[in-house]
């Protein structure tokens, strides 16, 4: 082989890394992002359940045990329900009891539900809201990435301020939109965010600073 084979090889080889590149990017890396980790700042770690809990703790959160203390929590405003179908979500398989959430977690479900609407036309697909301990005593059992219900560890959800947001029907736009939007906040510290693959979905907890953080946005 002469060195003008050799060269015209080459380009040839690096035409077809760059068309591959080009593709992938047309179709939104989905698959190729998502397991190289391109945005690792929402990636989970060993201590993200913990971080939860700590900030659960801060923000003086009670854990919920069972549908009564729901009921309670409920009419005395420390829960507030969220509509099955919005303006810009709607809530796929989560029991009627459980559709409550905290007043500033709901408040980021409307801001972020109308802001993805209002860029995409398209609504989000809500699949975690509130659960109690018992519902996620069971859910461990048949569910191996759901998080325990008891102990350091437990799940943000028994405080009704974490929800979760499925990537299932999201184009590789609407997720990047996503990472980066969670991202900012989650930077701004009026939430914690971690995308998740196994349940392919944002986990999102978000912290009672955030009425704070719109009123001064809105002020």
């Amino acid at each position: 082989m002469d060195g003008a084979t050799a060269v015209s090889i080459i380009q040839t080889m690096r035409l077809r890394v760059a068309l591959v590149i080009v593709v992938a990017s047309v179709i939104g890396w989905s698959a190729t992002f998502e397991a190289a980790g391109v945005e690792p700042v929402l990636r989970a770690s060993a201590s993200s359940q913990r971080i939860q809990n700590a900030r659960a703790d801060f923000d003086d959160l009670s854990r919920l045990g069972n549908d009564r203390e729901v009921i309670r929590f409920r009419r005395a405003g420390l829960l507030v329900p969220v509509p099955a179908s919005g303006r810009g979500f709607y809530v796929h398989q989560v029991p009627a009891k459980f559709r409550y959430l905290r007043p500033w977690a709901r408040l980021f479900l409307t801001r972020l539900s109308r802001q993805f609407h209002a860029r995409f036309g398209a609504r989000l697909r809500i699949t975690g809201l509130l659960r109690t301990e018992r519902y996620q005593a069971r859910l461990t059992h048949r569910n191996v990435n759901a998080a325990a219900a008891s102990g350091a560890t437990r799940s943000s959800h028994l405080t009704g301020a974490t929800l979760d947001i499925s990537k299932r029907f999201m184009s590789g736009a609407h997720r990047s939109w996503m990472r980066s939007l969670l991202s900012e906040l989650r930077d701004r510290k009026v939430l914690y965010a971690i995308e998740e693959f196994g349940q392919p979905c944002f986990h999102v907890m978000v912290y009672r600073s955030y009425s704070d953080y719109v009123e001064r946005l809105t002020s």
